[in-house]
């Protein structure tokens, strides 16, 4: 069971790997540990991962057979990660960018597996991280859309968290940032989350 990814489209990046654990690959192209582990909740045990060409530039952004559009405020680019096995047939698709700085934007789509866990079950796992610590919990319901927002502390490192989930489609949303950047993430979160929008089919 392995994770093939296309490193050769990334050169120029610093990094671009394949980590196994637990028959769980994770993709990382040069993701925080934190991006890379909540990715790492959405990815089938056997599966093929690509990561799309170069950056594309900033704007509004859909991947490619995905159903959402968001507007990043910088460049970003492409992973689809899609399972093998007939029983591992999901695809998810990762939209990611970070800047020099290390502020990073990262938004991705999956199915959602039935029967699909409450919601707030993804905040419960990442608050089991090492000295995490979250805050500005706020769960709501809009329609058929279930959202669940959340900060999340680390020693070194600062997230923001949106999760949009209807019956079919789950969605993550991320700023992640050192701590010395959280004036300037907390401006740019609110235009970031709410470019967000569900295209229909």
């Amino acid at each position: 069971m392995t994770a093939q990814t296309n490193c050769d489209a990334a050169r120029g990046a610093p990094s671009c790997c394949r980590h196994k654990r637990k028959a769980l690959p994770v993709i990382c192209y040069r993701l925080g540990a934190i991006v890379a582990f909540a990715f790492a909740l959405a990815f089938s045990a056997q599966a093929q991962t690509t990561l799309r060409g170069n950056d594309f530039p900033p704007g509004e952004a859909t991947p490619a057979n995905g159903s959402f559009s968001i507007r990043f405020p910088i460049p970003y680019r492409a992973i689809a990660h899609t399972g093998e096995a007939p029983e591992a047939a999901l695809a998810v698709q990762v939209l990611t960018g970070i800047t020099p700085e290390g502020l990073r934007f990262s938004a991705s789509e999956r199915p959602v597996q039935q029967p699909a866990p409450p919601i707030e079950s993804f905040l419960e796992t990442m608050k089991r991280r090492p000295d995490a610590v979250a805050s500005e919990v706020r769960h709501e319901q809009k329609g058929d859309l279930e959202i669940l927002s959340f900060s999340l502390s680390e020693p070194k490192q600062e997230h923001f968290f949106r999760i949009v989930r209807n019956k079919t489609t789950g969605y993550v949303l991320v700023v992640q940032f050192p701590i010395e950047l959280r004036s300037k993430a907390t401006g740019m979160k609110d235009d970031f989350f709410g470019s967000f929008k569900i295209i229909p089919h």
